[in-house]
């Protein structure tokens, strides 16, 4: 259904774009007026229509919000096609999209409204957080602003961990700060054949995009090693195999393996079996209808679940990822993540900028993470936040070493070079396709994919860098 969607979507954007190329011109609007169309998400759009409320009082300007489940796949051709789309202010999840746009000049640089200061002697960039300082950049040049600063972490049913402990099912009644320790609960609470809400509660739901428990792999691999795992989004003109294939990746591997505690010939001690096929939103659901202990996400569980949490929905709480052995714990940051643009077509390009601006003053940011309970992508006074007990877990989190994926090298940007492994590792640990003393066949199958067209990959990096540098960008 979802592939058909986003058939369905493309479809509709490229009959919209070849009218829109018949017509030769948008439309022209009021040019007074700002309009910003956001992907629909877990947050919602109330947040910014407080924020739209607060500047038509303070200015007089109108600004018009809109939201599209589908705005990535329009954005994706119509910024592709001829770049002539409609509104001022887009915020999307096309983090990796954007170089495209910067090299064909359909997108406006940001460098001068975010260095601008505020009342205060502050500036969007100098409140940048030191992990995002160089992203959303092509040499010194931003283009875009980001929104969430989101972390990933384990979502657990303390109500469950509480009543089973006091069953004498399990031996802990505080969720594990060491990785073994989570292994062992999570056996427990699956071998104790317990019955909860109506269902037989397994340790943990994961589904087929593995998105989530992707996080938690990469989350482990820096736990590792910061300095090489950092070392290996910095790579260039050659991929080093010593940052794919090492310890550190084999050692994040084996421990999501022991989670993981597949059968032989298929399936886990540990995992929902019915929901390996699922996308991550539905195992999110079934955590909530009481099918295990814990599930995998980040800071928009709530909001992206608001719609199945009521008075009677037991408490969830929100956790960091286990340590390795005497490792120090550290925090995922969601990356790519929702992140503001102008496209270069805008009508009101300098009202767009300054909506910006209002958006990230810092009374505004306040009261948007008030309103989505969710850290946004810079600096500000916390101790001023109203925070409901999820959205202090959250902010809690990030009083651990922060963990951040990307680079602002056009290999990166240009060639592709993820995190993720290739090949979906974790169904091919479920359903017994590796022995956990081969796992290093995964890193190695993940090298040799990334590595394949890496060549010609580098060749289009020189034509883009070729281009920028043209344009003074670079």
């Amino acid at each position: 259904m979802m592939k058909m969607k986003r058939f369905i979507a493309i479809f509709v954007a490229i009959l919209l774009m070849a009218t829109s190329l018949v017509a030769c011109k948008k439309k022209k609007k009021d040019a007074d007026k700002i309009t910003i169309t956001l992907i629909e998400t877990g947050i919602g759009v109330e947040w910014i229509e407080q924020i739209r409320d607060d500047y038509f009082n303070e200015t007089g300007i109108e600004v018009e919000v809109n939201s599209d489940p589908l705005l990535s796949d329009y954005l994706t051709n119509a910024m592709a096609l001829d770049g002539e789309v409609d509104d001022d202010i887009y915020m999307a999840g096309l983090t990796y999209e954007w170089i495209n746009w910067v090299y064909n000049d359909r997108i406006v640089d940001l460098t001068s409204t975010f260095k601008q200061t505020y009342s205060d002697g502050s500036s969007m960039e100098s409140r940048l957080p030191e992990a995002l300082k160089d992203l959303g950049k092509v040499g010194e040049h931003r283009y875009v602003a980001q929104f969430t600063y989101a972390p990933t972490g384990i979502v657990y049913n303390n109500t469950l961990l509480q009543e089973m402990y006091l069953a004498k099912k399990v031996s802990f009644n505080e969720f594990p700060t060491k990785w073994d320790d989570l292994v062992k609960l999570a056996k427990e609470v699956s071998n104790a054949n317990y019955t909860y809400k109506g269902n037989k509660v397994k340790g943990m739901v994961w589904g087929d995009s593995e998105y989530d428990l992707m996080d938690t792999f990469k989350t482990l691999w820096a736990q590792m090693d910061y300095e090489k795992y950092q070392a290996y989004f910095a790579q260039e003109d050659n991929l080093d195999i010593n940052l794919f294939v090492n310890d550190e990746r084999r050692i994040a591997l084996e421990a999501m393996y022991d989670l993981i505690d597949p059968i032989t010939g298929g399936g886990s001690t540990t995992s929902v079996p019915q929901m390996i096929s699922a996308d991550h939103d539905d195992c999110y659901l079934s955590f909530l209808n009481g099918t295990a202990l814990m599930c995998f996400s980040g800071a928009w569980f709530e909001t992206e679940m608001v719609d199945y949490i009521d008075d009677s929905t037991f408490e969830y709480c929100f956790a960091p990822i286990p340590a390795i052995g005497d490792n120090e714990i550290n925090v995922n940051i969601n990356y790519p993540t929702e992140g503001f643009f102008i496209p270069s077509c805008s009508d009101n390009i300098e009202g767009a900028k300054d909506f910006l601006r209002f958006m990230f003053r810092e009374d505004n940011i306040i009261k948007i993470h008030n309103h989505i309970q969710t850290p946004l992508a810079t600096t500000y006074d916390a101790s001023k936040l109203t925070l409901t007990r999820w959205g202090r877990e959250v902010q809690d989190l990030l009083s651990y070493k922060h963990t951040v994926s990307g680079a602002s090298s056009l290999f990166y940007h240009v060639a592709g070079l993820r995190p993720e492994l290739e090949g979906s590792p974790f169904q091919k640990i479920f359903s017994d396709q590796v022995k956990r003393e081969n796992l290093s066949s995964l890193l190695t199958s993940d090298y040799g994919t990334k590595s394949g067209n890496w060549d010609s990959k580098c060749s289009l990096v020189r034509l883009y860098r070729q281009r920028l540098e043209e344009r003074g960008i670079l």
